[in-house]
């Protein structure tokens, strides 16, 4: 972790571009992953369970991503409320905001592609395993949930990492592949990107949620859940 803020701060000063930034330190915690596990005498997919998943189970993560959506963004719209960002950090992100096909492209690349991959080695990948064999899964979860949060530092979007956080957990758990993570974790920064770039950027102050949200976010969990049983009734195929 610290060798990707050191990758985002020297990229930053380079180039000026916080999708670039982020993009080379997720670069560079995949390459010191991969570093490490073949230190370890093992290849990066073995040691990180990036084994091949179905195709359709690609698409029931997909779906499970995009059932997530709603309600992860009330999650985090409550945590704007309590610990609002402040409009300096609103008009620097928004000042990065890419407005051009090759902006698109680059900030697509870092948090569709990159990120979701470095960010699953680690929070899921790492710490979720490590947890679970000391704790069990559900303690694994909140841990590596938790970490996932707070490292973001943006206490503005916490509860909807902590949500987004226990579900990539829990498709990883199911699936028995980290890819599953990273399909939902890509899918849900790709859709969060692309309304960003459709609306133009961040507001000051988000509107208070109206009821029917609060009904269409209790639609889409129970997606989810279904996502979620049909994810384990393949997992207890499998196992036979």
């Amino acid at each position: 972790m610290a060798a990707n803020l050191a990758a985002q701060v020297l990229a930053f000063q380079l180039t000026d571009n916080l999708f670039a930034a982020a993009g080379a330190g997720a670069a560079l915690t995949i390459l010191f992953a991969a570093a490490a596990a073949q230190a370890r005498g093992a290849a990066a997919p073995a040691a990180f369970d990036l084994s091949r998943l179905p195709a359709a189970e690609h698409l029931l993560c997909a779906a499970a991503a995009l059932g997530s959506l709603l309600p992860t963004s009330l999650l985090a719209g409550l945590s704007s409320r309590l610990h609002p960002p402040g409009p300096e950090w609103i008009a620097m992100y928004n000042g990065h905001l890419p407005d051009s096909a090759a902006g698109i492209a680059l900030a697509a690349l870092a948090v569709v592609v990159a990120a979701p991959l470095a960010e699953e080695m680690v929070f899921r990948g790492l710490i979720y395993r490590l947890g679970r064999r000391a704790w069990g899964p559900w303690p694994a979860a909140v841990v590596s949930a938790l970490a996932f949060g707070l490292v973001h530092g943006e206490p503005w979007y916490l509860f909807g990492l902590l949500a987004l956080g226990l579900l990539l957990a829990a498709v990883y758990e199911l699936t028995g592949s980290l890819w599953s993570a990273v399909v939902v974790h890509a899918v849900h920064n790709a859709v969060a990107l692309a309304l960003l770039v459709i609306q133009g950027g961040l507001v000051e102050e988000e509107p208070p949620a109206a009821p029917g949200d609060w009904a269409g976010a209790a639609v889409s969990l129970a997606a989810v859940a279904a996502v979620v049983a049909l994810l384990r009734r393949r997992a207890a195929a499998r196992r036979g």
